[in-house]
């Protein structure tokens, strides 16, 4: 068999095989605002992040002929896109929302795809891991519900607005805009008519936003 010595190989060539067509190497989730200051002391250029070069792959015509991709316009890098909660911040988040952990989140790495100790996975929503984190959300907004004396009646037009824009504004940790406010509100006063227990009907709000994109991701 014939073997090739490292040593004869450029290091140049090599540094050339790994280089991207982007001038910029920074993470997309650690990218300031365009003007702001960057972790390196300057400022961002926006442009600068940008990819310079078309990537390859298949265009898109519609039926009359037009290419689908002609008006696309070039995002700044990290601008439309949300990263999976890990599993091992979980009980924190569940902690800083509902006031403590749900019992059940414990020991279920396998549910959420947990990388093995000391290794890294980026984390992924799965089936299996969203059922799991309703399963989990509900059993601990409904310990919430029931240590809650507000939440012994139903929620009605007037309760529902007003705990869905608290509690979404603390699972989000944002302010909530209009559509979400009422979107929840709706869910709390229309969706759980077949559910007689208040505290429940609570719970499945809540439980509600928990597995929604606004507390999964970051």
């Amino acid at each position: 068999m014939k073997t090739i010595s490292l040593t004869t190989v450029s290091l140049a060539a090599l540094l050339a095989s790994s280089l991207v067509a982007c001038a910029s190497e920074e993470d997309a989730l650690e990218t300031p605002a365009p003007g702001a200051s960057s972790s390196s002391g300057g400022t961002v250029d926006p442009q600068a992040l940008e990819c310079t070069e078309k990537p390859q792959g298949r265009t898109y015509v519609d039926f009359g002929g037009i290419d689908l991709a002609t008006t696309r316009l070039n995002e700044n890098i990290g601008v439309n896109r949300g990263r999976i909660k890990p599993y091992s911040v979980l009980a924190g988040e569940y902690t800083r929302v509902l006031g403590a952990a749900p019992a059940s989140l414990a020991g279920q790495a396998g549910s959420f795809d947990a990388p093995a100790p000391r290794y890294f996975e980026e984390p992924r929503a799965t089936g299996v891991g969203i059922s799991a984190m309703y399963g989990v959300s509900f059993e601990g907004a409904l310990v919430m519900a029931k240590a809650g004396a507000k939440y012994a009646a139903a929620p009605d037009a007037t309760t529902a607005p007003a705990e869905c824009a608290a509690f979404l504004g603390k699972a989000f940790s944002r302010t909530p805009n209009t559509s979400e406010i009422d979107n929840c509100a709706t869910f709390a006063t229309t969706k759980l008519a077949k559910e007689t227990n208040p505290q429940r009907k609570w719970a499945y709000v809540f439980a509600n936003v928990l597995t929604s994109t606004g507390f999964l991701t970051y």
